[in-house]
C-alpha cells in the first residue's frame, strides 16, 4: 500500500481572513483525501521562539491595532512589505528563522495562506499559496509558489500584472464554506422569496476580528435604527470584545446560543428584535454561522472574506466603512460593480438602515441584489483547490 503523502499546513493565526482560507481547504482535504494525504498542521506561533516569536506577536498586535487605521496600520503594511512580500532584509529574516528550521525538519510540500510565508519557505520546499480572496493587492503578490489558488480570473490577472507567473495560477471559483455552499441553492431560493414578499427581515451583523471603532459605530447606529423600527438582527460578537461590551451596554438584546437543545431561533427572534451570538474562537463562529445562515436576509459587515457570501450566495451586503488595509477597498469596489452591496459609509447613513431596507424592499432592489449574487461564479473553490493540490503532491490527476 502506497504511504500517504505528508503536507505541511502552516497558519499565521493573524486576523481571520488568512486562517479562514486554510480552514476551508483543510476541511476539504480531510473529507476527500484522508487516505492519500497526511496533514501536519501547525502555526508560526507554535514553531517560533525567542526573538522570532516576539516579532510574530508584534505582527499580530500591529494587525489588531492597525485595523483601526492610522499610523499603526501603516506600520503593519510596512512590516508585511510595502509592495509585495520578498525574501531578504533583517526583519523578514528574523521572522523566518525558526520557520525555515522547522521546514528543514519537515521537508514536505507546504500550503500557506499568508503571503509573508511564501518567499520565506519557497527555496526549501514546494509551497502552495491559498489566496482565496477576491481582492489581489500588490501586497498579496508573493513570489515563489508552485501554485497560487485564486477564486476569479480577475484575481489572477491582478497577480500576474504584479509579476507572478501565469502558469502558477489555478482558478477555483469563490471560496465559500462547504457547509454553506452545499445548501446554497435552497437557501438562495427561500431568501429571494422572502425579499419579494416579506416586510420583516433578519440581518446578520459581523465585525472584523480587530473590531475597528469606526465599524462598530456604524453597526451600533444601524442596530439602533432596526430596534426603533421593530426590525430583526443577529449580531456575532467575539467574547470579551469591544462589540459585545458596546452592544450589551446600549441596546436591548438577548443572548442566543446556536445549536443548543431547547434554544429555538424562531421563538427567540419572534420575542426579541436583536439577538447576539457570543463566540470564543473560529470553530464556534463557523458552527453558529452554519446553523443560522438559512435565516439571513442581508449582511452588515466590512468588505473582507465574507464578501464571498454577497457575490456567490445571494446575500445582499451593507458594507461598514471605512475600508481598512489593502484588501478591503478592492473587495468593496468589486461588490459595488456587481450590484450586490450598498455602502454604509457614514454613521448618519447607518443610522437610517431601517428606512433604507424599507425603500429597497418596496422597489425590489434587495431581491435584485440577491439575484445578482447567485449563479455568476462557481462557489466550490475550496473543493477545487483541494482536488488540484492533492493531485499535485500525490502525482494523481485532479478530479
Amino acid at each position: 500500500m502506497k504511504p500517504r503523502q505528508r503536507l505541511n499546513v502552516l497558519y499565521t493565526d493573524i486576523g481571520r481572513g488568512h486562517p479562514f482560507y486554510l480552514d476551508g481547504l483543510v476541511s476539504c482535504l480531510r473529507a476527500g483525501y484522508a487516505g492519500s494525504i497526511e496533514l501536519e498542521i501547525t502555526s508560526v506561533m507554535s514553531v517560533s521562539g525567542g526573538l522570532s516569536l516576539k516579532l510574530w506577536r508584534t505582527v499580530r498586535s500591529l494587525y489588531r491595532a492597525g485595523s483601526q487605521g492610522g499610523l499603526k496600520s501603516a506600520l503593519y503594511t510596512m512590516l508585511r512589505g510595502k509592495n509585495r512580500p520578498r525574501r531578504g532584509g533583517l526583519i523578514t529574516g528574523l521572522l523566518g528563522r525558526d520557520l525555515v528550521r522547522y521546514i528543514h525538519e519537515h521537508r514536505h510540500p507546504t500550503v500557506v495562506a499568508h503571503p509573508l510565508l511564501v518567499p520565506l519557505l519557497a527555496e526549501s520546499v514546494p509551497v502552495y499559496y491559498m489566496h482565496g480572496e477576491i481582492a489581489a493587492p500588490e501586497a498579496a503578490a508573493a513570489e515563489g509558489a508552485s501554485r497560487v489558488y485564486v477564486p476569479l480570473d480577475e484575481t489572477a490577472r491582478c497577480l500576474v500584472a504584479y509579476g507572478l507567473k501565469p502558469e502558477s495560477m489555478v482558478l477555483t471559483g469563490l471560496c465559500i464554506e462547504p457547509a454553506l455552499a452545499d445548501r446554497a441553492a435552497v437557501m438562495v431560493t427561500k431568501r429571494i422569496n422572502r425579499l419579494q414578499h416579506h416586510d420583516r427581515l433578519v440581518g446578520a451583523f459581523y465585525s472584523s476580528g480587530a473590531e475597528p471603532a469606526p465599524h462598530l459605530a456604524k453597526m451600533l447606529a444601524a442596530l439602533d435604527s432596526l430596534e426603533r423600527a421593530g426590525q430583526k438582527a443577529i449580531v456575532f460578537c467575539p467574547a470579551g470584545g469591544r462589540l459585545e461590551a458596546a452592544l450589551l451596554d446600549r441596546i436591548n438584546v438577548r443572548r442566543f446560543k446556536a445549536g443548543v437543545p431547547g434554544e429555538s431561533f424562531i421563538d427567540a427572534i419572534r420575542d426579541t428584535n436583536i439577538l447576539t451570538v457570543i463566540y470564543s474562537d473560529r470553530k464556534q463562529l463557523d458552527s453558529s454561522t452554519a446553523s443560522l445562515f438559512k435565516y439571513f436576509d442581508y449582511l452588515v459587515a466590512p468588505s473582507h472574506e465574507r464578501s464571498n457570501w454577497a457575490a456567490g450566495l445571494g446575500l445582499p451586503m451593507f458594507i461598514t466603512g471605512p475600508s481598512i488595509g489593502p484588501f478591503s477597498p478592492l473587495n468593496r469596489e468589486f461588490l459595488l460593480r456587481q450590484e450586490v452591496a450598498v455602502d454604509l459609509d457614514t454613521d448618519e447613513k447607518a443610522g437610517t438602515l431601517a428606512g433604507i431596507l424599507a425603500d429597497m424592499l418596496d422597489s425590489g432592489k434587495l431581491a435584485a441584489m440577491a439575484r445578482n449574487g447567485t449563479g455568476g461564479y462557481a462557489i466550490d473553490g475550496f473543493s477545487r483547490a483541494a482536488s488540484d493540490l492533492a493531485a499535485a503532491i500525490t502525482g494523481g490527476a485532479a478530479v
